[in-house]
């Protein structure tokens, strides 16, 4: 099977590729960080966020540099991320990505020169 993220067109995406897309992100939330192999995961920290393309595309940008919004590496250290309450991963990949999609005060927003602000 073809990772969907290596060929969704994020300015086109097909129906078909976003139910994918979706199966793929529940598939990776069960990610157990206990027997996961840590060289199979992304390091966070070299992750580019490019705020220059549309809210879409910059997602998939971000899903497709992070490979596994749910579990990755900080460092050495393997971290896994769980969603509680009432925001969903969408809301926050939105929030970190280009500051939208959430109403939490908390959160860094991102300027449109780059660069967060508070």
């Amino acid at each position: 099977m073809t990772y969907v993220l290596d060929r969704i067109d994020p300015k086109h995406p097909s129906r078909e590729d976003l139910c994918e897309l979706l199966d793929e992100l529940r598939r990776m939330k069960r990610t157990d960080v206990k027997t996961v192999d840590p060289s199979t995961l992304v390091d966070v920290r070299d992750v580019k966020v490019k705020t220059d393309l549309p809210p879409f595309e910059r997602t998939i940008d971000y899903l497709r540099q992070v490979r596994n919004p749910y579990c990755y590496l900080v460092g050495k250290v393997v971290v896994k991320v769980n969603f509680l309450g009432e925001k969903s991963i969408n809301d926050c990949i939105m929030a970190a990505t280009y500051g939208g999609g959430t109403s939490d005060p908390d959160l860094p927003r991102w300027s449109p020169k780059g660069g967060t602000k508070s």
